[in-house]
């Protein structure tokens, strides 16, 4: 019994030296150096009033929607809602919603 005792004290001082010995926290702790790792640069704000400025006699910089197209109605089909109707109820399941193919993950 006294052995065990012995070598449990033993071996518990010998974890403590070593807890002791070792360094706390990291050995390379280098300082945040800002968002996502990005150094900052600290541009002024003449300097990139001058770039922007630059960006616009370029042209590299658009104003608004470029793709601002005026709505266009489509024309009409001259169908009456009976006549969809109809067709719709001649063909049942025709105008399901949603995909058809909707095949469950198989994988």
């Amino acid at each position: 019994m006294k052995t065990i005792a012995t070598s449990l004290i033993v071996s518990f001082a010998l974890i403590g030296a070593a807890q002791a010995a070792t360094p706390r926290g990291d050995i390379d702790n280098v300082p945040f150096q800002g968002n996502y790792a990005q150094a900052d640069n600290s541009a002024s704000r003449s300097q990139i009033q001058a770039e922007l400025q630059q960006a616009r006699s370029e042209g590299l910089v658009a104003r608004g929607d470029l793709n601002n197209v005026p709505f266009a109605a489509q024309a009409d089909s001259n169908v009456s809602r009976a006549q969809v109707a109809a067709d719709a109820a001649k063909t049942p399941g025709a105008t399901a919603f949603g995909d058809l193919n909707n095949v469950p993950f198989q994988g």
